[in-house]
């Protein structure tokens, strides 16, 4: 590839979905953590040297995802922030963010000691009411996510959002840059720009998902992403939590609940070979999922 390619132009010049494509996610931790991080940035970051190398591992068992946050309002503060939530499903228990400052780095492994997704993380950490928006700009894991999430930042720091937004490490989905996950509802959208960010911000406060950005919730898999995706588009629903997509059926089904009706919805997938790499530095002729509609009973 030429040292000029770019995934996320190339992704989207080749009209390349965007629903269905939102990591699984059960729970997310972030650790605030100033200064650069490089492909890993848990390791390769001042976070490395206070955190054993089996210790993502060991959170990704307890059904933890951890992401380095930093927010150029705190560059110069003290304390570390971190934050921890579970990833929740429509219909399911309220979404709830929780957050912890300890003094340091040092701190954190054990601050964060038995915590996971399906846990409360005790009285140590208290509830969050704001949401919180991360910007992945990590720009040593893919030069896409830093060239335009970082404008994605700068702009979002002169809207009334300015507060909640905060820049992350690697999250999924390098080549629908810049890229937002909203926590705690742990939502996934791609291909925001600085001119409609804040607006889509704005819809996310009062219920309603930019249904042409959404990527999809972290809580369903990719088939259940689809689904959520189809039903939206045929009925035209942008409520947050006006879709709540059940587990496949044994007929091949899946049933969403509408609130006043239940429809069951069939998917086709099949995997398609995509020529260009699906990351600025990655290999090409890969292939991914691509799902479409068969029916909506």
């Amino acid at each position: 590839m030429p040292t000029d390619f770019q995934c996320a132009v190339v992704a989207a010049d080749r009209g390349e979905p965007l629903f269905a494509t939102a990591s699984r996610v059960r729970g997310w931790l972030l650790v605030e953590v100033r200064g650069s991080w490089g492909d890993d940035a848990v390791h390769e970051s001042k976070l490395g040297e206070h955190v054993p190398q089996h210790w993502k591992e060991q959170l990704k068992r307890r059904g933890l995802r951890v992401v380095c946050i930093r927010t150029h309002a705190r560059r110069e503060m003290d304390g570390v922030h971190l934050f921890t939530c579970p990833a929740p499903l429509p219909g399911g228990d309220p979404p709830v963010l929780w957050h912890r400052e300890v003094g340091s780095l040092a701190d954190v492994v054990d601050a964060t000691e038995g915590i996971g997704a399906d846990t409360d993380p005790g009285t140590d950490w208290t509830r969050h009411a704001s949401p919180i928006f991360l910007v992945c700009t990590n720009g040593r894991h893919d030069q896409c996510c830093a060239n335009l999430g970082r404008p994605l930042v700068r702009a979002l720091r002169e809207s009334r959002w300015a507060e909640h937004v905060w820049e992350s490490s690697h999250v999924g989905g390098d080549r629908f840059a810049a890229n937002i996950v909203a926590l705690p509802r742990s939502l996934y959208f791609g291909r925001v720009d600085p001119v409609t960010a804040p607006a889509l911000l704005d819809a996310l406060d009062e219920g309603h998902l930019d249904l042409e950005r959404f990527r999809g919730r972290t809580s369903l898999s990719i088939a259940e992403q689809a689904v959520e995706h189809f039903v939206r588009v045929e009925f035209g629903i942008d409520d947050i939590d006006g879709v709540a997509v059940g587990r496949r059926n044994s007929d091949g089904s899946f049933p969403v609940d509408l609130g006043d009706r239940s429809v069951a919805v069939r998917i086709r997938r099949r995997m398609t070979l995509v020529d260009e790499p699906l990351t600025c530095s990655g290999p090409a002729n890969q292939q991914v999922p691509t799902f479409s509609l068969r029916s909506i009973e």
